[in-house]
């Protein structure tokens, strides 16, 4: 008779003009984990994503928070059209506004949630102006591009003084950007519920620090606390720097999931999150030289790094195939170095993605390589009476006779000429990017090139110096320190660039340990990344084995491309690509050490900054990335966030990249799945066998441990 009723009310609601089914289940959590009933007619229903907000000591956090955290076994409904800024207090106004641009970034994404929102919409806001860009964009362009913003921000400097003075609250959570979004949004067509119209979700800001750049040493941490009474729920945030602060907006995000039921969002009503990464350095570098990436699609990645705390965008900005950066110094570089006048960098577009990346708690490293990887846009040289400033170009001999890629090319450290044009060159990396560091490269030089060099023959000749490996390193270590000097000359008396070089034979041989920050690149079980870390250099591990995301189906050739592995690293590989139990497994002594957690001064953490995923574009360009990097960097990112210990009696990360990698495709990301849907709707039918079996010792002999307890007392 029942199963004849709902087929009854399903014929009658298909022969309207609109039919939607209706959803036969509930889901309650039991044990950390969401269970999938039948519904009843007296039993509540509860969405999977308003019960996984709340099921399991972390919910659907991601990363991993690393301090207290408390989430209410109840969710409360609200609209987004009933957010509101009742307090945002910092001592500096351009905090202020960031914070303001950091609150209407997360209004959009809370609309962006709904299943309905077009997808194509889900994209960064581009600046409005039109950039003349006639035979010479060059210093003209830029100069007005320059003033136009810095009168920008003495206007907007000025408003929030003005708005500070006259203390006007609460503040508007929408701007001109955000109602471009708003007007696409399902939310304003369609009512919530009355109960959610009428719930209003406050947000609390404060931040106490007056810093406005991130650094190594910025503090990251922050403080969420959530409190619902009534028709109320206030979101309390308390952080040092805004990058706290917007990572605690990232983690309030992650508390709200929506609701088909009533057409609303649903929040957790009681929360507090103490959180702060363990390490300084969260990265991600993308090659922009062998295959071009249209702005639009980095400032997307911006987003995306966001959502996943992640804080620094390696930016391999040109290569030997092409040199996309407009230089207004030597804008002879584009000129030949681009695939094509529509396929540059000038300075407004990288102004605008680094400021976009600053309001999304990101620094951007600019990465200007050498000795090796030169050959577009260095044509120029020989017609301006420079000589040659980069060998082994010539097309009629085979790259391998000369190079480790296709196309050949490397700079000719004994022109002086070479490092004039390179100070040019970090001066309008100066401008663009005002780095904290910089990246030099370092890596992939070829003896070969400059063993078949006439130029480099000649001039060891005439120096009685043979052409042999050590002659090599040295005129490695003279290009080097020609353009270490440089770029120190660019920084200028004010501003401190510390540069970043790969690890190699160079680097560990001739680089100074308190000038340099070395990119580990080797394999994992590699001893001589112990040797950097003996030596006492500050490194960032990028090991070749896992976190190069081009390996997955690399088809392309030369030596960096052959040394992929055939195992394709998966998400679960970059989560267990921990640092420090790589240098532990190599021997080196309290690598892992309870210090970390404690807070006490520890010479290995402040040796090791962090981790870098690296993308090179061999086989890849804006139409593929993100689903070669989403979700392993996801799984990168909360390693190098939280730095888990494995305990795979309570490890929730597949169930909770699940829920984060849905939240990412919500906003906009293209992210590959890393289990059938059924996975997230029934978790127990996809643990392994280990976890299965050791899942179930742990609660066999531990019924009451703090995890079950927790959530038999939510559902008892």
């Amino acid at each position: 008779m029942k199963l004849l009723l709902v087929a009854l009310l399903v014929a009658v609601a298909a022969a309207q003009s609109s039919f939607r089914l209706p959803a036969p289940y509930t889901y309650s959590c039991r044990n950390s984990k969401c269970i999938k009933e039948e519904r009843s007619g007296s039993r509540e229903i509860r969405s999977m994503a308003s019960c996984q907000l709340t099921c399991g000591r972390y919910g659907a956090l991601w990363p991993q928070p690393t301090g207290d955290v408390q989430l209410g076994s109840q969710t409360v409904a609200f609209s987004p059209k009933n957010i509101q800024v009742t307090k945002m207090a910092a001592t500096n106004p351009k905090v202020t506004q960031m914070l303001e641009d950091a609150v209407n970034h997360f209004t959009r994404n809370l609309h962006f949630i709904h299943p309905h929102y077009p997808k194509e919409k889900k994209t960064p806001v581009l600046y409005d102006e039109e950039y003349q860009r006639d035979e010479e964009p060059s210093v003209d362009a830029y100069e007005v591009f320059e003033r136009v913003r810095l009168r920008s921000e003495q206007i907007a400097e000025e408003s929030i003084f003005q708005q500070q003075q006259e203390q006007r609250l609460p503040y508007s959570t929408i701007n001109e950007k955000t109602r471009k979004y708003l007007k696409y949004s399902p939310f304003l067509r369609k009512r919530s519920t009355p109960t959610a119209e009428n719930h209003n979700l406050n947000i609390d800001i404060t931040v106490t620090s007056p810093e406005d750049q991130l650094t190594l040493e910025t503090d990251e941490s922050y403080t969420l606390v959530l409190q619902t009474a009534r028709s109320e729920t206030t979101a309390t945030i308390v952080a040092t720097t805004y990058y706290g602060a917007r990572h605690g907006l990232e983690s309030l995000s992650q508390l709200i999931a929506y609701d088909d039921s009533n057409n609303a969002l649903q929040i957790v009503n009681n929360a507090k999150i103490h959180d702060e990464p363990q390490f300084k350095y969260r990265g991600l570098m993308l090659d922009t030289g062998r295959n071009f990436y249209p702005k639009q699609d980095i400032m997307q990645l911006m987003d995306a790094m966001s959502q996943n705390k992640m804080n620094y965008f390696h930016w391999h900005i040109s290569d030997s195939a092409s040199f996309p950066m407009y230089s207004s110094r030597r804008p002879e570089m584009a000129y030949y170095g681009a695939y094509s006048p529509e396929e540059v960098y000038y300075p407004e577009d990288i102004t605008e993605i680094v400021n976009y990346a600053k309001l999304r708690g990101i620094k951007v490293i600019p990465e200007l390589n050498g000795p090796a990887h030169t050959n577009a846009g260095w044509q120029w040289s020989e017609k301006e009476g420079l000589g040659k400033l980069v060998l082994c170009t010539d097309n009629n001999k085979p790259w391998f006779e000369v190079g480790k890629e296709p196309p050949s090319g490397q700079v000719n450290p004994i022109n002086p000429q070479l490092y004039s044009v390179l100070e040019e060159l970090y001066r309008d990396m100066m401008d663009y990017f005002d780095p904290e560091m910089v990246h030099m490269g370092g890596d992939d030089v070829s003896f070969k090139c400059w063993q078949n060099s006439e130029e480099i023959k000649e001039y060891l000749a005439a120096n009685g110096r043979e052409a042999v490996s050590q002659e090599f390193f040295e005129l490695w270590n003279t290009y080097q320190q020609n353009a270490y000097s440089k770029l120190r000359e660019a920084s200028g008396p004010y501003r401190s660039v510390t540069p970043i070089i790969h690890a190699s034979s160079y680097a560990l041989n001739y680089a100074d340990k308190d000038s340099y920050i070395v990119q580990l690149n080797m394999d994992a079980n590699d001893e001589e990344m112990t040797k950097y870390i003996n030596q006492g250099f500050k490194v960032i591990f990028s090991n070749q084995d896992v976190l190069r995301l081009d390996c997955i189906g690399n088809n392309f050739y030369g030596e960096k491309a052959e040394s992929c592995k055939r195992e394709i690293p998966t998400w679960r590989s970059f989560y267990d690509n921990s640092p420090l139990d790589m240098l532990e497994n190599l021997g080196v002594s309290n690598a892992r050490s309870d210090q970390l957690r404690s807070g006490q001064a520890d010479p290995i953490k402040e040796q090791v900054l962090g981790g870098e995923a690296t993308l090179w574009s061999f086989d890849t360009d804006a139409n593929g990335f993100q689903a070669k990097a989403w979700p392993r960097v996801s799984a990168l990112a909360e390693r190098l966030w939280t730095d888990p210990i494995s305990n795979h009696g309570e490890d929730t990360s597949a169930k909770r990249i699940n829920i984060h990698r849905k939240r990412m495709v919500d906003l906009g990301v293209r992210v590959d799945p890393i289990q059938p849907q059924y996975c997230m709707q029934d978790e127990s039918a996809c643990y392994s066998k280990e976890q299965y079996l050791a899942r179930s010792a742990s609660l066999t002999a531990n019924p009451e441990n703090p995890v079950h307890h927790h959530q038999q007392q939510q559902h008892s």
